[in-house]
């Protein structure tokens, strides 16, 4: 009976470990198909923008770049949140932080989380958030 015990625990331990290295090492998809409205904030050297894209084109690209699996890291790209794009709707929002050395990194806000775009799609965000004045690299 001992020895059950003994086995039972230590399964136990087992499967709370894996349980904990699952959510804090493997990825995560993140869904941006929910967002209604994007926000893209940028205070940068005596430049401040506060603006919500309109253009359905746009919301559409960048939803489909931010699409992707997230991964924890930690990459010496610059990250603020002073440079940042806001994919929400009236529940739920995530805030994206795209270096601002223009590596293919975006930080999730407040989570340690990233997402890797490809160099396309960077230059394709790049292209999209400098119709709005916002330029990269800002270091």
């Amino acid at each position: 009976m001992k020895k059950a015990k003994t086995w039972m625990l230590l399964l136990l331990v087992v499967m709370i470990t894996l349980s904990i290295c699952y959510v804090r090492w493997f990825p995560m998809r993140i869904n941006t198909d929910f967002a209604t409205k994007v926000l893209l904030e940028y205070h940068y050297v005596g430049i401040d923008i506060a603006v919500e894209i309109t253009e359905e084109s746009d919301i559409q690209t960048l939803r489909q770049i931010l699409n992707g699996r997230s991964f924890w890291d930690n990459p010496a790209c610059g990250f603020t949140t002073d440079i940042s794009i806001t994919m929400a709707n009236d529940n739920k929002s995530i805030v994206f932080c795209p270096a601002c050395d223009g590596c293919p990194l975006l930080l999730i806000s407040n989570t340690g989380k990233y997402i890797r775009t490809s160099d396309e799609d960077r230059t394709q965000l790049n292209e999209v958030l400098g119709k709005y004045g916002i330029t990269f690299p800002c270091v």
